[in-house]
């Protein structure tokens, strides 16, 4: 004898209720063909649902059909709704289990979570698309690193920890400090911008403004170091060209036998406005003290 299985009942449950031959249980009840016809759910769906705890069936037989109270399709057509909006399956159980406030203040929330991210998301795509029609290959298919020598110096800083998203606000804080340089002697060199830890799209890191000023205006010690570094041009300042930059700079002190005693830093030493700069306008270094 061939196996029929849940599917192979269901099926014959489908058909029975279509018969209007409902064998066992309540005759009020709905097979799962015609829960699912009613409902705009699967009968595929309904099966994982019941195993989820989701939604179960009002009955199950001792055969496998499963039957369904009219009450139940109001949840049914719910959960129909929420899985339009892409919503996880964890969220959509909290959501049917709620009251009514309680659940469209979960659904408000968690919309404006999917809102905030699709904008995030666009922008991200509309800087790619920027970038990508900017992009220049390599220089000489590598990227040429140069070493110098940075002399002790001070300077006023402000640092925050930063998503990618929230990077403008170096542009500010350059502002305000280089406000506040020039009201103690002058910028006595390029600003710079110090990464103390990973800053992408997920990841919150450190990043520090520093504004180089005379030893008598305040703010902290750079001590004197070499730093190897790479020139960049506005055609590879964005990602993920830049990384590119900041792998090579980190493999050169790497294979020549040194060791970073600082954090890499973007030096803004050319006087371009980043905004109104052609792609092939330097706009800063890419640099690694090392010793």
């Amino acid at each position: 004898m061939g196996r029929t299985g849940a599917a192979g009942r269901d099926r014959d449950a489908r058909s029975a209720g279509l018969r209007g031959d409902m064998t066992a249980g309540d005759p009020a009840l709905l097979t799962i063909g015609e829960f699912a016809r009613r409902s705009g759910l699967s009968m595929r769906a309904l099966r994982l649902y019941d195993r989820m705890g989701l939604l179960r069936p009002a009955e199950t037989a001792a055969t496998g059909y499963r039957r369904y109270t009219e009450r139940q399709l109001y949840a049914g057509r719910l959960i129909a709704l929420l899985r339009r909006l892409d919503m996880p399956l964890s969220e959509i159980a909290a959501i049917v289990a709620a009251p009514g406030p309680d659940a469209a203040g979960r659904l408000a929330a968690y919309w404006t979570a999917v809102e905030q991210r699709l904008a995030a998301q666009r922008d991200l795509a509309d800087r790619l698309v920027r970038n990508l029609a900017a992009e220049m290959p390599a220089p000489h298919g590598a990227w040429p690193v140069a070493v110098r020598a940075v002399a002790a110096r001070w300077v006023l800083s402000e640092i925050r920890h930063v998503d990618a998203a929230e990077l403008g606000w170096v542009r500010d804080a350059t502002a305000r400090l280089t406000a506040l340089a020039e009201q103690s002697g002058g910028v006595c060199g390029p600003h710079f911008v110090v990464f103390h830890g990973n800053v992408d799209e997920d990841a919150t890191g450190p990043v520090e403004v520093c504004v180089p000023v005379g030893p008598g205006a305040g703010g902290r010690p750079e001590p004197a170091h070499r730093e190897a570094y790479v020139p960049v041009t506005k055609g590879h300042f964005e990602p993920p060209q830049i990384l590119s930059v900041y792998d090579a700079v980190r493999r050169w002190v790497r294979e020549h036998g040194y060791t970073p005693v600082a954090p890499p830093r973007e030096v803004y030493g050319y006087g371009s406005v980043i905004d109104a700069a052609a792609p092939g306008d330097l706009v800063c270094d890419v640099a690694l003290p090392f010793g």
